[in-house]
């Protein structure tokens, strides 16, 4: 009994063992069977997707060769249809291109043509075709856009998830020898796919259902601009606000806009910071224009810009520093007729040790990037200076360990794109960029063990020069 019982035990681990071993085959099978497939399909596999099953079908299918396409450039892409028996050969150029055949001889007169761009799925393009006979082509289309007007925009196939398709059958296949292809995205490589058959082909969203998206909500109506309250409060909450953060004299001045809501002050400002907020009166009236002032000051007499602001917020705020006392003007629009409007002017005194012998242009951008980066004034004198031009320049500054300073670089004379300051102390490094209107920049940095600190200034423009000033501070 020992001896069968033995026996039993033997057969059954040995059909254990097979019975692993052919789980394990069916794994490896199955395993190399999916490891043929690619893990992520990409723009070409699609193309080759939709190309296969428009093949299989029995459609007469040609591939183009790949285009890209920047953004605001409208491709014209001449299209063949694939003669029968062999792949068409159809081009794609930036103008009109070669226009391709009808279709080949004997064609029948019902037989359909689909043309099919693929991107990848983030890019968004229009398609148009050419036009039928009496009707404004694509390229006249355009040229109408460009004008202002947009006439048919229901000519224009929007893509879906990077894919559009045009379908056309019979005589209608006339309009299909070119299509005009325009990216709204910044860019977008395309893959075509053209196909002749004898009726409509399988459709784009059951051979790629992956790029198939759900209904487009509309976009809705904003609604009116909100209303900025009364113009007491708003002048009011002004005054608050820049004598929190301490300003010392806030002054109001007002006039009355023209008819259309126009107008412009002429202030003189002493030395120092300011902040210009302009308010304009709503009208009670039910209608009535929106109120979205947008202002600008300008030294009088050179007509230099310190500040600009083009937001659409009821009100415009205007920042900037005068090196020595002066004649500001600040033209503005956007005010809902002829209404009162107030400018307030929130002043901040000259900060002390911000010298003035580079000129007052240089020392008005020297106490912006103070005033920008919120720093304290300095209680001392700079413990570095230096004076640039164009290009990178390598300042080295010593430092004392245990100690924090700030740096400003400001423009002197010249016309600036692009002013950088950046400090590297050990294995430390900031910087600070101007501002689009700003004419300095400042970083603020602290001393731990170094003795010494790299100070680099970047200037691009219309031969700038810049001054750098490095102060301590407390």
């Amino acid at each position: 009994m020992a001896a069968a019982r033995g026996l039993v035990e033997r057969g059954r681990r040995a059909a254990t063992r097979a019975a692993r071993g052919a789980a394990l085959a069916l794994l490896t099978a199955l395993a190399g069977l999916f490891a043929g497939a690619p893990a992520r399909a990409d723009l070409s596999d699609d193309a080759a997707r939709v190309e296969r099953m428009w093949s299989l079908s029995g459609a007469r299918v040609a591939r183009l060769p790949p285009i890209f396409i920047e953004h605001g450039r409208v491709r014209v892409v001449a299209i063949d249809p694939p003669p029968a028996g062999a792949a068409a050969v159809a081009g794609a150029s930036g103008a009109a291109g070669a226009s391709g055949a009808a279709g080949p001889a004997g064609a029948k007169a019902e037989e359909c043509l689909t043309v099919v761009f693929l991107a990848p799925r983030t890019v968004e393009f229009t398609l148009e075709p050419d036009s039928l006979a009496g009707e404004p082509s694509a390229l006249e289309g355009l040229v109408h856009r460009l004008r202002g007007r947009d006439p048919d925009d229901d000519r224009r196939i929007h893509s879906v998830a990077g894919a559009a398709a045009i379908l056309r059958c019979g005589a209608a296949r006339e309009g299909l020898r070119r299509v005009a292809v325009e990216v709204l995205s910044p860019r977008g490589a395309f893959d075509v796919v053209v196909a002749a058959s004898s009726g409509p082909p399988e459709r784009l969203e059951s051979i790629l259902p992956e790029r198939v998206s759900g209904p487009i909500a509309p976009r809705g109506d904003p609604g009116r601009p909100a209303e900025p309250g009364p113009l007491d409060a708003r002048v009011a909450r002004a005054a608050r606000r820049a004598r929190a953060e301490g300003a010392p004299r806030v002054v109001p001045i007002d006039l009355r806009a023209s008819s259309v809501g126009t107008g412009q002050f002429s202030v003189k400002l002493s030395e120092g910071c300011h902040r210009l907020d302009l308010m304009a009166e709503v009208p009670g009236a039910a209608v009535r224009r929106a109120t979205d002032l947008d202002a600008e000051a300008r030294e009088a007499g050179t007509g230099r810009l310190l500040d600009r602001d083009r937001s659409d917020a009821p009100d415009a705020r205007l920042d900037f520093c005068l090196g020595e006392p002066g004649v500001v003007e600040v033209p503005f629009l956007g005010a809902a007729g002829p209404v009162k409007v107030v400018l307030s002017d929130a002043q901040w005194p000259m900060p002390p040790h911000v010298p003035g012998y580079f000129g007052a242009r240089a020392r008005g951008n020297l106490a912006f990037a103070l005033q920008r980066r919120r720093a304290p004034a300095p209680r001392a004198q700079a413990i570095a200076e230096a004076v640039g031009a164009q290009g990178d320049t390598l300042v080295p500054v010593e430092v004392e360990p245990g100690r924090c300073y700030f740096a400003a670089a400001a423009l002197v004379r010249g016309e600036m794109r692009a002013l950088r300051i950046s400090v590297e102390l050990g294995d430390r490094a900031a910087r600070d960029d101007a501002g689009e209107r700003s004419e300095g920049a400042g970083v603020a940095f602290c001393s731990e063990i170094e003795e010494s600190a790299a100070v680099r200034v970047s200037a691009r423009g219309g031969s700038p020069v810049w001054v750098l000033s490095v102060w301590p501070m407390d």
